[in-house]
């Protein structure tokens, strides 16, 4: 017979202590490896909103510090990542700010608020072509479900970008697709108004105001906006009248005097008003000639007086007034080549010959 096998009774023991050690051990660092992220993202949370207050404050140089720590600990937060690009660039360091929405972008191309931040990056740095591109990007980028409008603020941005350093024709592109927003505030609306005017387009300014001037009848500045627009258009009853509501709406306001003294001297001298009689029109001609004669001689003392007119005895036409304007655009045009001081801004001839030359 084989020699009987002796079971140790207490091995199965064993192996179960050393089962229950391994779990509880596994347990214990399972335990401890929490412990220790849940106190790193406590420092990486305190450090966040450290930065925050600290950007608030107006102090984005040492938000950068908070906010690096922040991204340190914890590198898959893009709150963290943002927030330190936007405080780089907030402090003008461009090239460090570069490279953290750059890590951003590599991560995610189209994050809205990174792209934003890249465009103000780029126009800080005087690239506005490829800061164009990137609103581009952001106004179609995804953004987070709790911001508010946050494609037609990008929008608004590049299109107040484009008013100082872009082309007229792409703000009008802008601008018009701005105005299809739905539910825009008025301080939004009278950006609007303003970019318009601001382009030179009279017409879609004045089309803005005159909506804004339905929403809130009491604020001048809109009145002050649309008058602005009808002088740019060539309309001064109009501007006139725009000017006096105003007026009544900012009672001694010295500006919007001033602008309505100088359209009502435009609404008397402008030739070009329908149903004018013939004398009228060359009475006129005469008065914007004597003006433009006059500061002339006050460029060039010596200049050569003009020339008498013939009186020819016949009776005032039309063609009497055309030349008289005409002479006026060519001395006003000596005027500008010869003279360096620029007219005064409450000079009403720069705006009635610009009209004329159209």
């Amino acid at each position: 017979m084989p020699a009987s096998v002796k079971v140790n009774p207490s091995a199965p023991m064993l192996v179960i202590i050393v089962l229950a050690v391994m779990v509880a051990l596994y347990s214990v660092d399972k335990f401890l490896a929490a412990q220790e992220k849940s106190e790193l993202d406590q420092e990486a949370s305190s450090n966040f909103a450290a930065g925050q207050k600290l950007l608030k404050e107006g102090k984005p140089h040492r938000a950068i510090t908070n906010f690096a720590r922040a991204h340190a600990i914890d590198r898959n937060n893009r709150e963290y990542l943002l927030s330190l690009g936007s405080a780089q660039l907030t402090d003008g360091q461009l090239s460090a700010a570069g490279a953290t929405l750059g890590e951003a972008l590599d991560d995610d191309s189209n994050d809205g608020r990174a792209n934003l931040l890249m465009a103000r990056l780029m126009a800080a740095d005087g690239r506005f072509k490829d800061a164009d591109s990137y609103y581009h990007r952001a106004i179609y980028g995804a953004w987070q479900p709790n911001r508010s409008n946050p494609a037609e603020k990008a929008r608004l941005e590049l299109a107040n970008m484009l008013a100082e350093h872009g082309d007229n024709q792409k703000l009008l592109s802008e601008l018009l697709l701005l105005q299809n927003e739905p539910a825009q505030d008025v301080a939004t609306k009278k950006q609007i108004a303003a970019l318009f005017l601001g382009a030179g387009s009279a017409a879609l300014a004045a089309d803005a105001y005159r909506q804004l001037s339905r929403e809130d009848r009491d604020d001048a500045d809109i009145f002050v906006g649309l008058g602005q627009a009808e002088i740019l258009a060539g309309n001064y009853p109009l501007a006139e009248n725009a000017f006096l509501n105003a007026l009544r709406r900012r009672l001694n306001d010295l500006h919007i005097q001033s602008r309505l003294e100088m359209v009502a001297r435009l609404a008397t001298l402008d030739p070009t008003l329908r149903r004018l009689s013939s004398a009228e029109k060359y009475r006129r001609s005469g008065a914007i000639l004597d003006l433009v004669q006059d500061e002339l001689n006050a460029c060039l003392p010596y200049a050569k007086p003009a020339v008498p007119e013939k009186k020819t005895g016949s009776p005032i036409s039309n063609e009497m007034a055309e030349a008289r304007l005409d002479r006026a655009e060519k001395l006003w045009k000596q005027r500008n080549e010869a003279c360096k001081q620029l007219p005064s801004p409450g000079d009403p001839l720069p705006l009635l010959m610009k009209k004329l030359s159209q």
